[in-house]
């Protein structure tokens, strides 16, 4: 006996509420391709202060942990997020902004950290090397921490301790996977990061050139080795010794200070300055200091600077 035949109903369409579409235009704005819960739980906050309530439908008076869930659930059936496919779980893709590049999308995902060494140097235009490999400084995980806390009490005006569960989302920090939009990462992770910038029109954050030339000389394995960071700051080093003198100063280890010292005063002739005088302080009678740290100790040494010149 055949069963008596049912009529089809579609599924009732889920329709976007009106707080999602006016989070979907902010992500849209702001042309972030990618969003944190954090960072939308943030969005949310800055719409609850600022629009109109009845015309939203907001049921409450503040933006709490349940509600974000309703909402990220709805931009998710709506199709207008979804997990992205690099990151997967805490990160989502905005499906109405644009492919980015690795270094956007990696800017996006975590708030630190910075493209930094011979990805630095290709954007500053110091090298022609063109690395397969995106190189990011990120902070150490013992440094994680402190920067989180420093990051929400900024964005909330309060500790996050001091906010109640319901209504405070903590930011997490969100470990990058070992490919990128088809792109290799290569993190280099530090106690001290430097100083960075936004790149023009970009979420992307960039090493300082300052910064770029200090970590030639903290970290020249990543830069195409110290045969072509020595070609680098002959061919550059005049031109931004001032940015130079004032990254030294602030974040080169002494050794740092060291190697800059001999480039610019022996090697390049540009140590007239007083400030680069004064890194010779940093030089050890006796030690076993090399120029470049991937080779060994050559007898060819600066007496002033106290260095094994081993390139």
């Amino acid at each position: 006996m055949t069963e008596p035949h049912k009529p089809f109903h579609p599924p009732i369409a889920v329709r976007r509420t009106r707080l999602a579409d006016t989070v979907l235009v902010r992500l849209e704005a702001e042309k972030r391709a990618l969003a944190t819960p954090y960072v939308i739980f943030q969005i949310m906050r800055e719409i609850f202060r600022a629009e109109d309530r009845r015309r939203l439908f907001l049921r409450d008076l503040t933006p709490t942990v349940a509600g974000l869930r309703r909402l990220m659930d709805n931009l998710m059936d709506t199709r207008a997020i979804a997990p992205d496919r690099d990151y997967r779980r805490g990160v989502r893709r905005v499906i109405s902004v644009g492919e980015v590049s690795a270094e956007e999308a990696c800017a996006l995902a975590n708030p630190f950290g910075y493209i930094s060494h011979l990805s630095a140097m290709q954007h500053w235009a110091l090298t022609n090397r063109r690395p397969e490999a995106l190189y990011l400084t990120m902070p150490a995980a013992d440094a994680v921490r402190s920067l989180i806390d420093a990051r929400m009490a900024a964005d909330y005006g309060t500790p996050f301790a001091a906010l109640p569960p319901d209504q405070a989302v903590k930011l997490q920090f969100i470990h990058h996977p070992k490919m990128v939009r088809g792109r290799e990462i290569s993190v280099y992770e530090t106690k001290r990061p430097g100083r960075w910038l936004h790149v023009r029109g970009s979420h992307a954050r960039l090493a300082t050139i300052g910064q770029t030339f200090v970590d030639t000389l903290e970290q020249p394995q990543r830069c195409g080795g110290m045969a072509h960071v020595l070609d680098v700051w002959r061919a550059h080093a005049a031109l931004y010794r001032e940015e130079i003198i004032v990254a030294v100063l602030e974040f080169a280890t002494p050794i740092g200070k060291i190697r800059a010292g001999y480039l610019l005063d022996e090697m390049l002739g540009l140590g007239s300055d007083s400030r680069i005088q004064d890194w010779v302080r940093f030089a050890q009678r006796g030690s076993s200091r090399v120029l470049d740290p991937t080779r060994r100790f050559s007898a060819e040494h600066s007496e002033k600077w106290m260095l094994s010149i081993n390139v």
